[in-house]
């Protein structure tokens, strides 16, 4: 995850799946470093933006589809 709190787009996760089956699953994604404090905006690829509150530790979990053999990405504002 790369992260940048002085950027509109404060984080970008990128995840890779070598197998040869789609991969789902649930990842705790630290935003610490994104200077965000309450609320992060996750989007997928160029999809629909979804809203997650931050937990005390300035995480939050998100549920990652990877297609097999691909890879997928999520931009945090």
């Amino acid at each position: 995850m790369h992260a940048n709190p002085d950027a509109k787009e404060k984080g970008l996760a990128m995840f890779f799946n070598p197998t040869n089956k789609e991969m789902i699953r649930e990842i705790t994604l630290p935003l610490y470093y994104t200077g965000l404090t309450e609320i992060a905006t996750v989007r997928e690829k160029e999809n629909k933006s979804k809203t997650y509150k931050l937990s005390r530790d300035y995480s939050i979990k998100l549920k990652v589809t990877i297609p097999a053999n691909s890879y997928n990405w999520f931009v945090i504002e």
